[in-house]
């Protein structure tokens, strides 16, 4: 097999219908493996807001394989541009919970009082003593690379998901069945 046929044969694959459906739920697969991983094995605990824009991820996976399935099982091609559109839909919604994230960690804009430093007693009241390091703040940036939060790299991979599901919807509209 020379480089011309193997190239060929990629570009028709990356035109399959299915492979943003993959490429979404292995990306979503990838971004919850490296939250929990950050969680567990570096011992960085999550704020409410961190643990808020995981549920997208979750979907994603599950509309990922759904599109993976409804394309094996020779689903109409409506259906398949519909799971697509879902993909879409959440990946924006994502994006949105990371984009606030980030600019709550950058305070660039108000985050909730809950978690932000402010809205929290810390006496006891009803539950004991809080201490302040069992307490994680959403307006804190825990770890960055290149100046992005993970909040920000969340922002990022989203729009690379809704990408994905555009890529895929366009994909299947133009797919001949």
């Amino acid at each position: 097999m020379n480089i011309a046929t193997l190239s060929t044969q990629l570009q028709r694959g990356a035109a399959h219908p299915l492979i943003p459906g993959l490429a979404i739920a292995g990306l979503a697969f990838a971004v919850l493996a490296g939250a929990y991983a950050f969680e567990y094995l570096g011992a960085l605990k999550p704020c409410p807001l961190c643990l808020e824009q995981r549920g997208p991820w979750f979907v994603l996976i599950a509309i990922g394989g759904a599109i993976y399935s409804a394309g094996m099982a020779k689903a109409p091609r409506n259906i398949v541009m519909a799971l697509y559109a879902g993909a879409i839909v959440i990946a924006l919604w994502s994006a949105y919970l990371g984009g606030f994230h980030a600019g709550v960690e950058y305070k660039w804009w108000p985050g909730p009082q809950s978690c932000t430093g402010g809205g929290l007693p810390l006496d006891g009241g009803l539950i004991g003593p809080i201490s302040q390091s069992d307490i994680v703040w959403c307006d804190q940036v825990p770890w960055a690379m290149f100046g992005i939060s993970l909040a920000g790299f969340n922002f990022l991979l989203s729009l690379i998901a809704g990408a994905l599901g555009g890529l895929g919807f366009r994909t299947a509209l133009t797919e001949k069945r």
